[in-house]
């Protein structure tokens, strides 16, 4: 029913080991796991041998590609109708997959289902949470200001990834996703965010979050630049160069500075921001 699609390189044996124990354990069991891992230090093998679950379809590359890559290759091996993605530090919750599949099943005019997220630590605990819009409009709305879906947590459907011709970012090695959702507007696909959390998303010092911010805000403002600027409102504009400014900080102090103002504290009963659901 559905393929999901998880890039590696250099893995951390636990959060490796924890990302893909939460795919095998969904409470939706017809799906396959798409593994291409890029060589390093580290390897993935051992853990895949030991969970021996034959769901899991595992590709070790012979050299160094790039996540650009990686993340097709994922996606040419793909058998389901639906695809989903997850990183390697990441965790879905139970019901992840069961909830989104039913969602895009009953709504079809759905084309690309982010979710909202949990944010976690380094050892698991709950640290904070981010809403994002839940409506197509909405959702296109805030992507003049940020990217609206969480690749970590989307679920879209093959065909639609297939005929845009997948990911395509190459400028930076990070928010290839960004740059595919704002193409994805432009040719028409629907967006939607699921109302609940179904990612507990990882923040950790060695992760691409952490250590690759000044690339990454290189890359939001690259992006805007080729698909949003002429769309943007006066409070976007506003954001748009402060992330220049934001620029000559440290890397540490940009990260400091983006996790306060974009994840909130935990909520006793999370949800999304104001928007209505896809129909």
């Amino acid at each position: 029913m559905v393929s999901v699609m998880m890039p590696v390189l250099a893995p951390q044996p636990v959060y490796f080991r924890e990302a893909v124990s939460s795919l095998l354990s969904q409470t939706l069991t017809d799906i396959e796991l798409i593994i291409v891992e890029d060589p390093s230090e580290t390897s993935a093998e051992q853990v895949i041998a030991e969970l021996a679950d034959p769901r899991i379809r595992y590709f070790r590359n012979p050299k160094r590609t790039s996540l650009v890559d990686q993340r097709n290759q994922a996606l040419s091996e793909a058998r389901a109708e639906f695809v989903a993605c997850l990183d390697a530090d990441d965790v879905a919750l139970p019901e992840r997959l069961q909830k989104q599949l039913e969602y895009m099943t009953d709504r079809g005019n759905v084309d690309v289902l982010g979710s909202q997220l949990l944010i976690i630590d380094a050892g698991g605990a709950d640290i904070g949470y981010r809403a994002y819009p839940t409506s197509h409009e909405a959702i296109v709305k805030a992507m003049c200001e940020y990217n609206a879906i969480a690749q970590p947590s989307v679920m879209c459907r093959r065909r639609v990834m297939i005929e845009c011709g997948g990911y395509q970012y190459r400028t930076y090695p990070v928010n290839e996703d960004y740059e595919l959702w704002s193409r994805l507007v432009l040719r028409g696909a629907r967006f939607a965010n699921h109302p609940e959390p179904l990612l507990r998303y990882r923040i950790h010092a060695e992760g691409t979050k952490a250590t690759m911010m000044r690339r990454m805000l290189h890359a939001t403002i690259d992006v805007k630049k080729q698909f949003w600027v002429n769309r943007m409102t006066t409070r976007g504009r506003l954001r748009y160069w402060g992330e220049h400014v934001l620029l000559v900080l440290p890397s540490s102090w940009i990260f400091r500075l983006f996790a306060l103002t974009q994840y909130q504290s935990v909520p006793a009963s999370p949800k999304a921001e104001v928007g209505h659901e896809e129909r």
